[in-house]
């Protein structure tokens, strides 16, 4: 009885096992626990997506249509051609933006040297004065790169620069090429994408909001899109000017939504090649480096005001691995009086050996526009390098506008290559006004005891003197092979 039983069990269990193993080799994916259309509906939904899409380009296509339709022509450049146009010496027309219903809407092409990430294109927004004028503001200065310091400007009276710790403005823009051109990013394929690129800007308002869409696009068809906004409050419906500079680079404006204003018109000779699409790349030279050996810079600037106070100023930093490096002195909006007898420079081992010395001038010179309209990058002092240690010695009398901190004497340290080559590397460029950048740069390190409150008057007439010394850091054993001395005025490392 129990046999017979056990016997009807196992074949029950062994009928239900067959069933379940029939069952699951007919089953559907989406058969257990769902409706039987389930699939078909998916494919439904993504069809939607894909005809939504469709429709969404479609429309934005046909936007962009209409807009080209409504466009003006008008071809111009600012920047020299050979791309040799310092910062702020090249001027777009003012693009006026009468209140909040208005668009500005300006086609252009960017050519860039290459020299550095920022030689570019780069966009002012102002209030409704002309540069210069009484009550000239300029809200945002905004550049096409992402280098920490890509944009600054005044907010709500403030001053505000996107490098400043704990500046928020950075946040404010959005751009699919993050990861490029960069404090870390080596710039090339940036560079090369900007250069001949196709740009479209575009300005609309809302409340007290600006903002700013562009659309570019590189030769190699390849797309990078920058948006930005700035807040001022009170500036709902307010006329605001929007216009373009540069630096090293040129550009070329081709259309335009609404006619610009007519008050100021760049006179540069135009690009004959401009759309021709035909531009050289730019490859990256890799700079000289020391296989090791690294060096520590010391600078130290003595200031003596004409009421004979004095300020101290001091730099330093470590880590160089360059082979041989340059300096030079510069300035914006003011000028330097050179004093000849005490500008020179050697080989660090040559400090007290006067007969090395080599002075780049023989008499006095000066530096700069003596009206102090001086532009950035137009006023250098001669160009000076030494391969390994090194030590450069200047003294000069500061002149001042006095509108602005920066505007004073400006000293840069190289890797001693030629300022138009694409292997020059600033290694630091150190302001007046305790403030710098470049790839060694290191604002902590700086030192002063200035007198803030007095610093623009301070400044104008004061006499300079900077000394700048590149010691070797490392092992006794790679500092004895190294062989350092000082260029003849005018020749450089490459």
């Amino acid at each position: 009885m129990k046999t017979t039983k056990l016997i009807k069990c196992a074949l029950c269990a062994a009928i239900f096992a067959l069933l379940g193993l029939v069952g699951c080799e007919q089953l559907d994916p989406y058969s257990i626990d769902a409706p039987s259309d389930l699939q078909s509906r998916i494919d439904s939904i993504a069809n939607i997506s894909v005809r939504e899409k469709e429709i969404a380009d479609s429309i934005a296509a046909a936007e962009a249509a209409a807009m080209e339709a409504r466009l003006i022509d008008d071809v111009y450049q600012i920047g020299a051609t050979d791309n040799s146009t310092g910062w702020w010496g090249g001027l777009s027309k003012y693009y006026r933006s009468e209140n909040n219903a208005d668009t500005i809407y300006v086609k252009f092409k960017n050519f860039t040297s290459g020299n550095n990430v920022w030689c570019n294109w780069v966009q002012a927004i102002t209030n409704d004065v002309p540069r210069g004028g009484d009550g000239y503001v300029e809200y945002a200065i905004w550049r096409a790169d992402n280098y920490s310091n890509f944009a600054w400007g005044t907010e709500n009276g403030e001053g505000w620069n996107t490098s400043n710790e704990g500046d928020t403005h950075g946040q404010q823009q959005t751009t699919n090429y993050d990861d490029m051109a960069t404090d870390n990013d080596d710039y090339t394929e940036y560079i090369n994408l900007m250069n001949g690129a196709d740009c479209v800007a575009q300005i609309t308002r809302g409340g007290d909001s600006i903002y700013v869409d562009v659309d570019m696009t590189a030769l190699s068809g390849r797309k990078l899109t920058k948006s930005f906004y700035i807040i001022e409050d009170g500036i709902k419906d307010q006329p605001i000017r929007v216009f373009w500079t540069l630096e090293n680079c040129h550009i070329v404006f081709y259309k335009t939504l609404n006619p610009p204003l007519e008050e100021f018109i760049p006179d540069f000779e135009l690009d004959e090649n401009w759309d021709s699409g035909d531009v050289e790349e730019i490859e990256e030279e890799e700079p000289e480096v020391t296989g090791g050996l690294t060096y520590r810079t010391d600078m130290t600037a003595t200031i003596t005001t004409t009421d004979e106070e004095v300020f101290t100023y001091t730099y330093f930093v470590e880590g160089l691995p360059y082979g041989g490096y340059g300096s030079f002195l510069i300035i914006e909006s003011g000028h330097m009086v050179i004093d000849p007898a005490d500008t020179y420079y050697c080989a660090l081992a040559d400090t007290l050996n006067d007969v090395a010395w080599y002075y780049p001038y023989t008499e006095e010179a000066i530096i700069g526009l003596e009206d102090n309209t001086t532009l950035w990058w137009t006023a250098f002092s001669n160009y000076t390098s030494v391969i390994g240690e090194g030590y450069f010695h200047y003294k000069f009398v500061n002149h001042s506008s006095g509108l602005e901190n920066w505007h004073n004497w400006v000293i840069a340290l190289t890797n001693g290559h030629v300022r138009e080559s694409n292997s020059y590397k600033e290694c630091f460029v150190l302001r007046a006004d305790a403030y710098g950048w470049g790839d060694y740069y290191v604002g902590d390190n700086i030192v002063n005891n200035y007198n803030w409150d007095n610093f623009l008057t301070d400044m104008n007439g004061s006499t300079v003197e900077i000394s700048l010394k590149i010691s070797a850091e490392t092992s006794p054993d790679l500092k004895s092979a190294m062989v350092s001395k000082a260029l003849k005025p005018g020749e450089t490392i490459k």
